[in-house]
């Protein structure tokens, strides 16, 4: 008998009952177009029964798909300008927030990485599945924090005390309350900072200036049966250096791992310390 094919690796999932798949659609950042849309009501009717199930990570599934489907399925699901998900050990599909294409608290472009996360790592071999989250800004709406690894978007506010007139607008309105007046200045506490760039929009004098902007990063986050609050290993890394900085994380996570083990088991084992020393290595 010929060994079946590796369903997984197309996102196709084997169901409980014996001979059906769930047949996975992945999508860039979230976002579909309408004809594609439509293209995938029109696979649930042409190979299942017309139900289509929405994910907890913005894909779409269509589940009763005969085995012997599969190829053709897989086919139709390409030729309808769509994109097969992946699952088992690889990098998964991308979750991502809207950012700064349509929410008024983003600060980075979120949709932008993901799509290039997508497009770079989407379905890359590791050591065991690996999942990446992208947030605009520390509202966190996608939980970096709870991914493999996460990309939460910050921005650094910087004090301009000759234009500052003292009216404390930022400091009622800092969600930290990490500001204050103290001696006639404004003072940041930047422990208690979140980044997340509020100050710096209401201020009415344009005394709070933007500093460093970019993406702090988080490893070895997860979900599911046992939970880890990803760590931060990395902060305020620019947009431009956000690949290079995960290729580096990936590589050593490939090079510490063994076969099935998680981004969170190698943090836990390793320590961030260390693991900081390794990647940036390899940057």
């Amino acid at each position: 008998m010929a060994a079946k094919p590796d369903y997984k690796k197309y996102g196709f999932i084997p169901q409980v009952q014996p001979g059906l798949l769930v047949m996975r659609i992945r999508n860039k950042a979230g976002n579909m177009t309408a004809a594609q849309m439509r293209s995938v009501a029109e696979l649930a009717e042409r190979y299942a029964d017309g139900q289509v199930h929405v994910t907890t990570r913005q894909a779409v599934e269509i589940p009763g798909v005969k085995e012997e489907f599969f190829e053709e399925a897989l086919a139709a699901i390409k030729a309808a300008d769509l994109l097969p998900a992946v699952c088992g050990p690889r990098v998964r599909p991308v979750v991502s927030c809207p950012g700064t294409d349509t929410c008024p608290y983003g600060l980075l472009s979120a949709r932008a990485l993901a799509e290039k996360l997508d497009d770079d790592f989407v379905g890359r071999d590791l050591p065991a599945k690996t999942k990446f989250a992208v947030s605009s800004c520390p509202n966190s709406c996608t939980k970096p924090q709870a991914n493999d690894v996460g990309f939460k978007g910050v921005v650094e506010p910087l004090v301009d005390q000759t234009a500052c007139v003292k009216c404390g607008a930022c400091v009622r309105r800092c969600p930290a309350k990490a500001m204050t007046i103290e001696n006639a200045e404004l003072v940041i506490d930047y422990n208690k900072c979140l980044a997340c760039g509020v100050c710096i929009k209401l201020c009415p004098k344009k005394a709070l200036q933007v500093g460093r902007k970019g993406y702090h990063i988080y490893v070895g986050g997860k979900g599911g049966r046992y939970q880890y609050d990803g760590q931060l290993i990395a902060e305020y890394v620019t947009e431009e250096s956000v690949l290079d900085y995960l290729e580096a994380v990936l590589a050593t996570y490939k090079e510490l791992a063994e076969k099935g083990e998680r981004l969170n088991s190698v943090v836990a084992k390793t320590g961030i310390p260390e693991l900081k020393v390794k990647i940036e290595a390899k940057l």
